[in-house]
């Protein structure tokens, strides 16, 4: 019953999104890993996520994401800067606080590689004082974005810094049926049937929040999932067990997934790759 219904949602997913490739592959412990490859479609409005934070980068990005825009992302500021030149995005989100060269560092290297200012940059921070606001607009980004912000806030203020013909169409920022959100939603059907398995790591536990840098979940919502899961449980059942929003759920499993805490198995024993179920490249 589990297998044929695991079955019917892959299927689904590799007919929403025709170019994934599906194989499986052998990791370094001898286990079989299921695989899924997949790009982008289409010439949707692209912007660049440059954070350090993989909980950040997730949260901007599905909200992007639903407003209707592609996404890329970087998790430091020379990733970023090459990201850039060879992606041309039509807007870069900038953390201010990297590792190495800073976001401030970064956007005056955009302004100068970028020829005639026609790039957007918008930089976020909690470092969200007036001085550190005039600061940034003086590095030549066109906005700044206190942290932390909702969801609506962000989507908003890239469209405010967009010319009018790069804004998605309205259908798309209100729940148009996209082939990428169509995706999404069959990725997130398919992840409650799976198992999550810690990476174990003694000293996370003892962290008042395991996700320490997460902008997703309260402190205690967090820990309370991260300690039922025990490699039994399938992701519905640790709805259940823990009385989280299914949705609250499904963003901290993600997050754990791209901070590396945890793996997905199916019932069956196979381990799946977890590039499936998120959402950055």
């Amino acid at each position: 019953m589990y297998n044929s219904t695991f079955t019917e949602l892959m299927q689904m997913l590799k007919e929403t999104q025709k170019n994934w490739v599906v194989k499986i592959e052998t990791d370094e412990i001898g286990s079989d890993i299921v695989k899924e490859g997949r790009t982008f479609m289409g010439n949707a409005t692209t912007v660049l996520i440059i954070d350090d934070s993989a909980s950040t980068r997730l949260f901007m990005t599905h909200a992007l994401e639903n407003g209707g825009y592609r996404v890329i992302t970087a998790a430091d500021g020379d990733e970023g800067i090459t990201k850039t030149l060879r992606e041309q995005p039509h807007c870069v989100i900038l953390d201010v606080i990297l590792p190495g060269i800073s976001g401030f560092e970064v956007c005056r290297q955009l302004r100068a590689r970028v020829p005639g200012h026609q790039l957007p940059i918008i930089l976020v921070s909690t470092k969200n004082t007036p001085v550190d606001q005039r600061w940034g607009l003086r590095q030549g980004a066109d906005r700044y974005l206190p942290k932390p912000f909702t969801e609506e806030a962000l989507v908003q203020l890239v469209g405010d810094v967009l010319p009018a013909y790069l804004r998605p169409p309205a259908t798309l920022q209100h729940g148009g049926a996209s082939s990428q959100r169509l995706a999404r939603q069959q990725a997130l059907l398919a992840l409650q049937k799976l198992i999550p398995h810690r990476i174990e790591d003694p000293d996370l536990l003892r962290l008042s929040n395991p996700l320490d840098s997460s902008v997703v979940i309260p402190d205690k919502h967090a820990r309370r999932l991260y300690t039922a899961i025990d490699g039994r449980k399938t992701v519905d059942e640790l709805c259940s067990i823990t009385r989280l929003d299914v949705k609250e759920v499904q963003r901290v499993v993600q997050t754990l997934l791209a901070e590396h805490r945890i793996r997905l198995y199916t019932l069956d024993g196979q381990r799946v790759d977890s590039s499936l179920f998120l959402t950055e490249q």
